[in-house]
């Protein structure tokens, strides 16, 4: 995206408080992100019948942890909960994204797709970005392929209780 129009996107959204905002998080929202994953993933392990998947064993120490080797987003709504987030690094042109969140209530709205828009306009010399999720998660790769990323293999993923994850990346 170029660097005007990511300007009139972002100006565009600040004047419209109908839509949640897309900010950079600090360590200090560790703990209001940590609590929308574990109810994000709810439904996640629900559909797989299985409970014991990292994101809802993840401790508040282990994301804040992570602020040290990611940048995480969150998207706000007008009352400035965090209703949305995902987390991202980029390394050598590739940028690995991950843990896409959306809270249940507000799914349905693109909000997932615009936190994956802004990871890629803030990223914009990247040669690919890649990323995870559960190959039986229907609903997650068909939002992933609609914005570009394609499935390049399938692995049984042990610190997933051995749940079949997809790896999916995006060229650029």
């Amino acid at each position: 995206m170029k660097g005007r129009e990511r300007h009139d996107r972002n100006e565009r959204n600040n004047r419209d408080d109908s839509r949640e905002k897309i900010t950079v998080a600090g360590s200090e929202d560790a703990a209001e992100i940590l609590g929308l994953q574990k109810r994000a993933f709810v439904t996640e392990a629900q559909a797989h019948g299985n409970w014991d998947i990292e994101p809802l064993r993840q401790t508040l120490d282990e994301v804040v942890a992570d602020f040290g080797s990611h940048i995480f987003l969150k998207a706000m709504d007008s009352g400035g909960a965090i209703v949305g987030s995902v987390k991202f690094r980029a390394l050598d042109g590739h940028v690995w994204v991950g843990k896409l969140i959306v809270d249940p209530a507000c799914r349905g709205r693109g909000l997932g797709r615009r936190l994956l828009a802004e990871v890629e306009a803030l990223n914009p010399g990247a040669g690919r970005f890649q990323l995870r999720t559960a190959a039986s998660s229907d609903h997650n790769i068909r939002l992933y392929e609609s914005v570009g990323y394609r499935v390049v293999r399938e692995f049984r993923d042990p610190a997933q209780d051995g749940l079949v994850m997809a790896e999916m990346v995006k060229p650029f």
